[in-house]
């Protein structure tokens, strides 16, 4: 399983033990930096917090990563406090040095699931300074008006949301006063095809003393041509199979289409073959990878008498000889709840990651 997807699934909600209710649970990231001597101790890159109460929903989340000079700062949090008839929904962004971004809590409606009000703070626009905003929407649950205030009770900007009768948005717009006192504005309008295809898209900005345009036609969903302007003098176009990146005029790099060619990039695919192994429980045990006749990989598994993988470990061959070994060694709870996780290359240490937990 790929790291990234481990981690993911490792904390999300079905973490839950079978037999137990988990409160909290406290994970951390051990690692060696690519700049670190191979025999440096591993360092704290990521540690994370998340409670949950007896009904198995997350109330707290909390986020510390390494920043660049190696401190481990706070990242995010969040935290979720349940009511009868909505939940409060409360996040706080951070830098890499642990000073607050933003700070934004929504209610949010138990039965719709549809945010209602929203209050935050921006402390780089505006620190001093709390907004709030107002959600309403449409019968299909489509947003239809959302209007900002300041900490004044005074109105300072809207947005407002149309929409065709298949409940596609053909209309936007929105207007803001900033914190420095300068309004912004922005509409779209956007239309389809008697298919129901996208036809074209129309968006107009205006930002202090500048205004920006951008027209975009389709052809069966897929861009066809696409002008953009700044105070009326065209500044870009897209009309072909690609579009070059000019990072003068802030273009978004776009490639559609197009065939790199050759027809033999897949290094051999389909030249592998795998011969798998299991135990009488069902488990896979060992599975060889071969190249024709030739051995190139070993894997093999072991479990716990609960059928919990405890250690993947493969080995590399090339010609007949060993060539390099990994191996992922993991430990669990009483409840089955993984408690470590170690990745070692070629028998040295590279990773690691622990979960501590408490239960109901």
């Amino acid at each position: 399983m790929p790291f990234l997807l481990f981690i993911a699934f490792a904390l999300s909600g079905t973490l839950q033990a079978q037999d137990a209710k988990i409160k909290s649970v406290e994970f951390k990231s051990f690692e060696r930096l690519a700049e670190q001597p191979k025999d440096a101790d591993l360092i704290i890159t990521k540690k994370e917090i998340k409670a949950f109460d007896e009904k198995k929903r997350m109330i707290k989340l909390e986020v510390h990563l390494a920043n660049p000079i190696g401190e481990l700062v706070k990242n995010k949090v969040r935290n979720q406090d349940w009511q009868q008839n909505f939940r409060t929904d409360e996040i706080s962004e951070f830098d890499e040095m642990g000073d607050p971004i933003i700070t934004t809590k929504s209610y949010i409606s138990n039965k719709s699931k549809l945010t209602i009000k929203q209050e935050f703070v921006d402390y780089i626009k505006a620190p001093g300074q709390e907004y709030t905003k107002m959600f309403s929407y449409t019968s299909t649950g489509k947003p239809e008006k959302i209007t900002l205030t300041n900490k004044d009770s005074r109105k300072v900007g809207e947005e407002v949301y149309k929409y065709n009768s298949d409940n596609e948005e053909t209309f936007y717009k929105k207007w803001e006063v900033l914190p420095d006192g300068k309004k912004y504005m922005e509409t779209k309008k956007t239309a389809y095809t008697q298919e129901g295809f996208l036809a074209s898209s129309e968006k107009l900005v205006k930002d202090g003393q500048d205004t920006y345009k951008d027209l975009i036609t389709f052809q069966r969903n897929k861009i066809k041509e696409h002008l953009k302007y700044k105070n009326g003098e065209q500044i870009s176009s897209f009309g072909g199979a690609k579009a070059g990146y000019n990072p003068n005029k802030a273009r978004v790099l776009m490639e559609f289409g197009g065939d790199s060619g050759g027809g033999g990039g897949f290094g051999g695919f389909g030249l592998w073959t795998n011969e798998d192994e299991f135990d009488d429980k069902g488990n896979k045990i060992k599975t060889t990878q071969l190249a024709g006749e030739e051995i190139t990989q070993v894997i093999t598994y072991s479990y716990d008498k609960n059928s919990n993988l405890t250690e993947t470990k493969k080995v590399s061959y090339h010609e007949g000889k060993e060539t390099s070994t990994s191996k992922e060694v993991l430990e669990y709870d009483s409840h089955n709840n993984l408690l470590k996780k170690m990745l070692y290359q070629d028998e040295k240490l590279i990773s690691k990651y622990t979960y501590d937990y408490t239960y109901f």
